[in-house]
């Protein structure tokens, strides 16, 4: 009896965890982005937005797992640019190299490496980025 418990306990689906990893990440680098009263300044186009209207802009997509959650491939970007002009790659890629030197073509070749995560992988990086949002809500007083 006791063990059946065990046995009936459904794993997550992949594909169930990554939305949720991809809710959870989004929104904390929105806020990771934000000053104290909650505003971004979009990596294209320098524009300010409140951290609720705007995305989490990808510089390499996120088709490729090996920088999907990546946090230097990712920054708050507005949701014209990323989602009705492609990213503003050629923008995105200046803004990253003024971050750090190289980081473009660094994130270029790590995003080439295949990789798969596992379900406890996922659920690592879930509880992860659940205390990194903490830290974040509570840094906005939120």
């Amino acid at each position: 009896m006791f063990l059946d418990i065990f046995v009936n306990v459904k794993k997550p689906k992949r594909s169930t965890l990554i939305n949720k990893l991809d809710r959870i990440f989004s929104e904390y680098i929105r806020k990771r982005d934000a000053d104290k009263k909650g505003y971004v300044t979009c990596i294209t186009s320098k524009k300010k937005y409140h951290y609720t209207e705007v995305d989490a802009g990808h510089f390499i997509s996120r088709k490729e797992m090996a920088t999907r959650w990546h946090e230097d491939n990712v920054y708050a970007q507005s949701r014209y640019d990323n989602r009705y002009r492609y990213g503003k790659q050629y923008e995105y890629g200046l803004a990253l190299e003024k971050k750090k030197k190289g980081l473009p073509k660094h994130l270029y070749n790590l995003s080439k490496k295949t990789v798969k995560y596992s379900i406890s992988d996922l659920q690592e990086m879930i509880d992860t980025y659940k205390n990194k949002l903490d830290i974040q809500n509570k840094r906005l007083s939120l």
